[in-house]
């Protein structure tokens, strides 16, 4: 029986496998997607905000996202979201392929445009889960229902802000690599908590590999952290109590110390 709760998904690209993921996934639970709406990634302002806070990384994000595609990049130690895709018979090529199944998909500059605040307006989602494609302003918090769920590459409340699997291994707390699905809110990563996820890193990881280690569960415990939360069997976990702190785009010489704490 199809479910009676209504979502949107925000997508920060039309080819993000990760937004194919999450969206299949919903769509096999029952749970109807009532829009996906894609960020376009070739536009100046984007670009712009971007190289602020990535650097020369955005050029390697370009490669990888536009032009590699998850393609060309050799056997991997752990699962991909490529080879999830395969083995769950996943077949999309590009988000938009969901309009074959009748769910449309609408395209902006940023989500925080009055185009995009029109069509929550609308659809009236229960909760919206981003996928990516940056910073959310009040307008989209206060028109995304319960809130707009995002699974963050840290656990919660110890680790918010960039690099964070990176600082855990520096200050030694292997304990602390793993993920963390919240809802969002005007902070950074401050929102009430779901549900945490430890990642453990193995023998001979670097920390690329390390980081494609979160591919998959954070699709996975985003998905099934949304439905839970849609059937009532799941609290949120407010941050009221948790340390003002945040990290930052690490330095490569602290980047170096990182490696040194991988397990070999």
């Amino acid at each position: 029986m199809p479910s009676k709760h209504r979502v949107i998904i925000f997508s920060p690209n039309r080819y993000s496998t990760y937004t194919i993921c999450v969206a299949e996934l919903l769509r096999r639970a029952g749970v109807e997607v009532s829009a996906i709406i894609v960020r376009r990634l070739l536009n100046p302002k984007r670009l712009a905000s971007e190289w602020v806070f990535g650097g020369a990384r955005l050029l390697k994000k370009i490669w990888h996202k536009l032009v590699l595609r998850g393609h060309l990049q050799g056997k991997k130690n752990y699962m991909t979201l490529r080879d999830f895709m395969r083995d769950g018979n996943i077949k999309k090529k590009k988000v938009e392929d969901f309009q074959n199944d009748g769910i449309p998909c609408f395209y902006c500059d940023d989500f925080n445009e009055p185009e995009v605040l029109e069509i929550l307006e609308k659809k009236r989602p229960e909760i919206i889960f981003f996928t990516g494609g940056g910073l959310l302003r009040e307008g989209v918090l206060q028109r995304a229902g319960d809130g707009v769920l995002n699974c963050h590459m840290g656990i919660l409340p110890e680790y918010r802000g960039m690099d964070v699997v990176e600082w855990a291994l520096v200050e030694g707390r292997e304990d602390k690599v793993g993920l963390t699905v919240h809802f969002m809110d005007k902070g950074v990563d401050t929102g009430d908590i779901l549900v945490r996820r430890l990642i453990k890193p193995k023998s001979g990881d670097t920390l690329d590999d390390l980081r494609g280690r979160f591919e998959v569960p954070m699709c996975q415990e985003l998905v099934g952290a949304g439905v839970s939360w849609l059937a009532g069997n799941l609290l949120r976990e407010p941050q009221t109590d948790a340390p003002e702190r945040q990290y930052f785009k690490m330095h490569p010489r602290f980047t170096a110390l990182a490696r040194r704490e991988l397990p070999q």
